[in-house]
């Protein structure tokens, strides 16, 4: 391995950069990182293409030097560009070529990236990570493609560039399965055949767009899900679905009332939960299963995606009857459908319960790729910062999945600032809406030190240099989704890079520890269960790993803990605290080994080793260690036993 490594520490620097280069980043020389792949395999060699745009304001030359660490471990040796009178003003591209021939799979690499000029002074640091992985449903990152149409049914955004350049800018949030979102010809009917076609809201897709969104995610080892609703048909855009030839039928459909005892059902008592030009269709019905199986089949033979999105609209409390007049149940109503789909396409599929709506029996069917879920932010699901916790434990334990369990992805947009401010303007104008950067980097952190993902990053830039657009409270249409300030941009790909870099401390077959509770014993106020005004403390296991996780909620006022979507677009950042003391239990019966920490708050997550101390109480082992400093969110994970762990370095 070491060989290896040294025959490929070379870095090439490629010339002048042309194309805007995106997310940028806030450095004064590394303006952009992108990787040539979202996921990689043994053997792979990763091309990490580094712009440089020299903002130091004088000629820069000197070395780019990348060096890369699994879980703290350093790997290799040191990658070296040179890089020679780079202007004032001037870009340029360096290509890191990073070997990745590691002893095991699933594994996260954390890449760090410094300027130094020639007198070994460095000039800037940033971070990328690499994601060994056979798959992309292990660790889901799902974004969204909007960007297949031609015209939106009165304007067209300027926001796209084209399919390629737009899923590349999404490889560089991380994004590794992509979303390609509501290009439906009908509710009913999503391909009609026809190389361009109108759908029901009067907006134009092109399939070429389509192939080459398919084509784009494919050269970067994303996975691509077509996005359909599970019991939709089209009614209020003639012709109905009863009559267009479509081969569906009044017959499978959910009523208001038992129209059905009667032979007496018309399209009309269809139930449309409020949405007047969608019917309702019951998901139980087998008859309606194979027709949306078909459907899809035909649809994933002419564009070549690689599995299904159900979406759904949530809970379900109206009183609903099928054809013969019988009541509707819907409790195993998810598990039905997807058992049923998946085995008659042979594809793999996400469902959306959008909510907590029957979500056990999605779960428990055993068949999601991963498990998506529309989250909210409500009393009955993510009612604050530590519900993003209890459910991803639910998930994990109605799932029991081995050898991995299974991945977790949350949708949930954040609120834009200034949304009752009149002036606040969404697809341009003199104050465009945005995003409170505090608000984001609370719920990011809640997400990945919980274990899942943040599903919100969208295709196509509003401004040069954002890299995509997020999902704000109001989704739709898709030009009110929003471009983020610098800041947020910087920060989210240091959480989005962090998220990858330690996936398998985060997101991989991780238990709840059942040891006595963390403590901070100075230098802040801590607490086992999530509060405003107090840091949160929670520990995991695994494999080789006691895992502690610290967020800092001592600036948060108690509205915005229970505002997890930052509704008020005023969550107040957390001022970074100083040296923290800590004592930390740890699982015996292994040999501990070397202790770590590491923030996306801090140097874009560089690990960091700690010293530390051990002792023993009556509540059992533990070790105490001084934590440099908390801002946001700071991760902590201890050696224990790691040689019979199976997160290896060579």
């Amino acid at each position: 391995m070491r060989a290896l490594a040294r025959l490929f520490a070379l870095g090439i620097l490629v010339g002048p950069t042309y194309a805007i280069a995106a997310p940028n980043l806030t450095g004064t020389l590394i303006q952009s990182i992108n990787t040539d792949k979202a996921i990689y395999t043994q053997n792979d060699v990763a091309l990490v293409d580094v712009t440089l745009k020299n903002a130091t304001g004088s000629t820069f030359s000197g070395n780019l030097t990348a060096t890369v660490t699994g879980r703290g471990v350093p790997i290799g040796v040191p990658v070296v560009a040179s890089v020679t009178s780079l202007a004032a003003g001037a870009s340029s591209d360096v290509i890191l070529r990073i070997p990745v021939r590691q002893s095991a799979t699933w594994q996260g690499y954390f890449v760090n990236i410094v300027a130094a000029n020639t007198s070994g002074t460095q000039v800037d640091q940033q971070a990328t990570s690499v994601d060994e992985s056979p798959d992309w449903w292990t660790y889901p990152r799902q974004c969204w493609a909007v960007g297949a149409y031609t015209n939106w049914g009165g304007f067209v955004p300027p926001f796209f560039t084209n399919p390629a350049a737009d899923v590349k800018n999404l490889n560089a949030y991380k994004c590794n399965n992509l979303q390609v979102y509501n290009v439906l010809y009908r509710w009913h009917l999503p391909f009609p055949g026809a190389e361009t076609y109108v759908n029901g809201d009067g907006e134009t897709i092109s399939v070429s767009l389509l192939r080459q969104y398919v084509a784009a995610a494919k050269s970067l080892k994303m996975g691509t899900l077509m996005y359909m609703p599970i019991y939709s048909a089209n009614k209020g855009i003639a012709p109905d679905f009863t009559i267009d030839g479509s081969g569906a039928s009044l017959s499978w459909a959910a009523f208001t009332s038992a129209c059905g005892a009667t032979n007496s059902c018309k399209i009309s008592d269809i139930w449309d939960d409020s949405f007047s030009n969608i019917a309702i269709m019951n998901g139980n019905n087998t008859d309606w299963q194979y027709y949306w199986a078909q459907q899809v089949s035909a649809w994933q033979k002419a564009l070549g995606f690689d599995g299904l999105f159900g979406d759904t609209y949530g809970s379900i409390s109206t009183p609903l009857w099928d054809i013969s007049g019988n009541r509707i149940i819907n409790d195993t109503m998810y598990s039905s459908f997807i058992k049923n789909v998946t085995s008659l396409t042979n594809m793999p599929m996400v469902l959306n319960p959008a909510g907590t709506y029957n979500e056990q029996d999605l779960v428990q069917s055993g068949r999601e790729v991963y498990h998506f879920a529309e989250r909210f932010n409500q009393s009955g699901d993510i009612a604050n910062f530590g519900t993003f916790l209890t459910r991803a434990q639910q998930i994990w334990g109605w799932a029991n999945r081995t050898p991995n369990n299974i991945g977790l992805d949350w949708d949930m947009g954040m609120n834009k600032t200034l949304m009752t401010n009149t002036s606040c303007t969404i697809n341009g104008g003199t104050t465009a809406c945005t995003f409170n950067t505090p608000g984001v980097l609370y719920q990011e952190a809640a997400d990945l030190a919980t274990g899942a993902h943040h599903a919100w990053i969208v295709d196509g830039q509003q401004n040069p240099g954002d890299g995509a657009r997020f999902i704000s409270n109001d989704d739709f249409p898709i030009g009110n989704m929003l471009a983020p300030k610098a800041d947020m941009v910087q920060g989210e790909y240091d959480y989005q890079t962090f998220g990858v870099a330690y996936e398998k401390l985060l997101r991989l077959n991780i238990s709840a520890s059942t040891l006595a509770a963390p403590s901070i014993t100075s230098g802040a106020t801590g607490s086992t269960t999530a509060a405003a005004g107090s840091v949160w403390l929670f520990q995991n296991h695994r494999s080789g790993f006691d895992i502690l996780h610290l967020l800092n909620y001592q600036q948060m006022s108690a509205a915005s803990f229970s505002d997890v979507n930052d509704n008020a677009a005023n969550a107040a950042a957390p001022t970074t605290t100083g040296a923290l003391s800590m004592k930390m239990y740890y699982t015996t019966g292994a040999t501990l080994g070397n202790l770590y920490t590491a923030s996306p708050d801090v140097n874009h997550g560089l690990p960091v080793q700690l010293s530390y101390a051990t002792g023993s109480d009556s509540a059992g082992s533990y070790v105490t260690f001084t934590l440099p400093s908390l801002k946001f969110w700071d991760m902590v994970w201890l050696e224990n036993g790691v040689s019979a762990s199976d997160y290896g370095t060579p």
